[in-house]
């Protein structure tokens, strides 16, 4: 009887790994709920036993992918087939843990704790606070030092600069580490209170807004137990909560310890303007108890204004393939003179129908308009093109907004979703926010967010949800931010289940509703970009849009390989004019006037279609992109209002002489100056090689 040891079988070799795959799985959560709360308890700890699991798991994984790829047919006690593929999947599947196993271990990598980035940070801040004849002095000496200033332990900067300063720091961030403190004084964590918050419920401590409170105790439903200055206890939201921070230039000058400089007017002055340029202007509302604690700048207003990559100028484009030869979206079709159809997984009709009970921003604030922003998000980035609606307020209040289902681009809360090939955790994006100004400054308007609603385009069990009416939460902070609300006030926990309903009942919350195109759509769908968010009052432009773009790309150029540009102004400004919903609505009631002219064959002729629409925005809309317009920005009413009166004053002159070119010898409207590159369509410019 042989000693040997007898080989494992690939069948068990692939449960260990099924067992680490689990492992695994269940680190993931864990870890994640850990390093996205700050305030969890033994967080260092838990969060270094979370690297050393790595640690062992990566050990593991790299033994069992060894014996794996080591292990021969031979070697297999028990007949296989398809033994050399299934092992090849094994060993990708490992692999593909082991990545997963070392970004996490580069992410919990111990690099240096958070009481040494607060001192840091502390050090920073009191160095500031230094006068300016130190530094000068300071520098001096470094420059007769040389590089001895960065590797001599007796005169480093820190000594040098404020030797008091750090050991006073050194010792409080030992207080709040160990709990020692050699002076006798205990040191106890202290918070400062954002905004003012009132009693609701036996236990609740209220609070002023500047008010400085002690920490008692964490704990996971984000209210916390904190002691006020006279000594009474009880719980505040975490939320209402920051670390209060003792600066250097609050102590007084009879202090001996304090080493006070004269500083100049000039600056001082600097130092007024750095920290207005660092605050932003939900953190002076928040300061003033204007606004909800769950209201943020909004994201998707910023990215859709920071470049062309969310808007239809990049999604709407024609898009090359990897080889950048031909067009990997766009195919013309010779037997039906007409731009081949591609299916999607995804093509659905998003109507908003209501948002209920959202937040008011506060006093002495005057909102001029409530929009929503829709999109295509996984939870990590934004997939697609953003479009915005106009939301209309159904109470006194405010609090409740309702969405129209209108012919006009801007109003219209039907919108449409289209993606070729989307991943299961894909979804729609909905951010609401107010446009508003403080009153009596009527010109500074601004923007903010006032939550965020996300809906999965997939079930659990991998299907596509189906079409019907939703309710969704509404979120607060940014789309990367997760449990943070709107209102803390209002989603308290409650312990009644009675009590539970009715703030249920008070939560913000909005209603959506998802469609199957029709025929008509779908057949308009099917021609669209792989990955496209619209409205659907212009899909039928969009259809006839791509259609044109085939025949003069495709159909008409005699050589496909040229890439010269292509004279034709419809196709290099059309992408951009669906960013500007007012002239959109100019361009589509004014296509159908000519349409009303025409037969009813005619209507139904792609061709007669695309002409008018063609001889449509040359007439009325081409000239309108190249006058002095503000910029276009939804909401904004001094945007909105100077536009609409400029557009009204082009419309009159264009219909008094039945044509819109008729506008342009009028003297109140300012043009541009002429560029060549007005009426050329680059056949492979950037939105074409950028990929999606």
């Amino acid at each position: 009887m042989s000693g040997k040891t007898p080989t494992p079988s690939l069948k068990h070799l692939a449960k260990e790994a099924d067992t680490l795959k689990k492992k695994l799985d269940k680190l993931q959560k864990e870890c994640a709920t850990v390093f996205n709360n700050p305030s969890a308890s033994n967080r260092q700890d838990k969060l270094k036993r979370f690297y050393q699991d790595c640690v062992d798991m990566r050990n593991d994984m790299t033994d069992l992918n060894n014996r794996i790829t080591k292990m021969t047919k031979a070697d297999e006690p028990t007949k296989m087939s398809n033994f050399d593929s299934k092992k090849d999947d094994e060993v990708k599947r490992l692999t593909k843990m082991l990545d997963q196993v070392k970004e996490m271990e580069k992410k919990l990598e111990p690099d240096e704790t958070e009481e040494d980035y607060y001192r840091k940070i502390k050090e920073e801040l009191n160095s500031e606070e230094d006068g300016v004849d130190e530094d000068e002095e300071y520098e001096e000496e470094g420059e007769e030092e040389g590089e001895e200033e960065y590797t001599d332990e007796e005169g480093s900067y820190e000594e040098e600069d404020s030797e008091y300063e750090e050991e006073e720091v050194e010792e409080e961030c030992e207080e709040e580490e160990n709990g020692e403190d050699d002076s006798d004084i205990k040191v106890e964590p202290e918070y400062e209170l954002l905004y003012d918050f009132v009693a609701q419920k036996k236990g609740d401590l209220e609070v002023k807004a500047g008010e400085i409170v002690i920490l008692r105790s964490v704990r996971d439903d984000s209210w916390w137990v904190c002691e006020n200055q006279n000594g009474e206890t009880g719980l505040v939201p975490s939320n209402f909560l920051k670390p209060h921070v003792k600066y250097s230039d609050l102590m007084t000058e009879d202090d001996p310890q304090t080493p006070i400089s004269p500083r100049t007017g000039k600056e001082l002055w600097g130092s007024i303007k750095k920290a207005l340029s660092e605050t932003s202007a939900t953190d002076v509302l928040h300061a003033f108890g204007a606004v909800p604690p769950g209201f943020r700048l909004p994201t998707s207003a910023r990215l859709h204004s920071l470049n062309e990559k969310h808007t239809l100028l990049n999604y709407g484009a024609v898009k090359l393939s990897n080889s950048n030869l031909f067009y990997k979206d766009l195919f013309y079709n010779p037997a039906t003179s007409k731009v081949r159809p591609r299916t999607a997984r995804i093509q659905k009709v998003v109507t908003l129908l209501e948002a209920k009970n959202i937040p008011l921003p506060g006093e002495k604030v005057v909102v001029h308009s409530r929009l929503a922003r829709l999109s295509l998000f996984d939870g990590s980035k934004f997939l697609s093109n953003i479009v915005t609606t106009l939301a209309h307020v159904t109470d006194k209040e405010g609090r409740n907004w309702r969405f129209l289902v209108k012919p006009t681009t801007l109003e219209s809360s039907e919108c449409f979703v289209r993606i070729a090939e989307p991943s299961n955790q894909i979804g729609i994006l909905i951010e609401l926010s107010v446009v508003f100004s403080k009153e009596g400054d009527p010109e500074k308007v601004s923007e903010l967010s006032c939550g965020w609603a996300f809906k999965p385009m997939f079930e659990e069990n991998g299907t596509l949800i189906l079409n019907k009416e939703y309710d969704l939460m509404v979120n607060g902070g940014t789309p990367f931010e997760k449990d943070v609300e709107v209102d803390p006030s209002i989603a308290r926990r409650t312990s009644s289940r009675f009590m539970s309903l009715l703030s249920r009942n008070k939560q913000p919350t909005l209603v959506i509703k998802t469609n199957a195109a029709n025929n008509e759509q779908k057949e308009r769908f099917d021609v669209l970009p792989s990955v496209v968010v619209g409205k659907v009052p212009y899909l039928h432009s969009m259809a006839l849009y791509r259609h044109y773009l085939a025949c003069v790309l495709l159909r008409d150029r005699d050589n496909l390989q040229s890439t010269e540009p292509v004279f034709e102004p419809f196709l290099a400004h059309f992408p951009q004019l669906l960013e500007m919903p007012d002239l959109t609505d100019l361009l589509l009631e004014r296509w159908d006037l000519k349409l009303k002219s025409k037969s009813r064959t005619d209507r139904r002729d792609v061709e007669v279609l695309v002409n008018t629409l063609v001889s449509t925005f040359t007439e009325w809309i081409y000239p309108l992109m190249h006058a002095h317009l503000p910029t276009y920005k939804a909401g904004y009413p001094n945007s909105i209002k100077k536009r609409a009166e400029l557009v009204s004053a082009f419309k009159i002159k264009g219909e008094q002489k039945n044509t819109g070119l008729a506008a342009m010898l009028d003297p109140s409207i300012e043009y541009e100056p002429f560029d060549m590159k007005e009426l050329s369509f680059s056949v492979n410019g950037p939105q074409c090689i950028a990929a999606v």
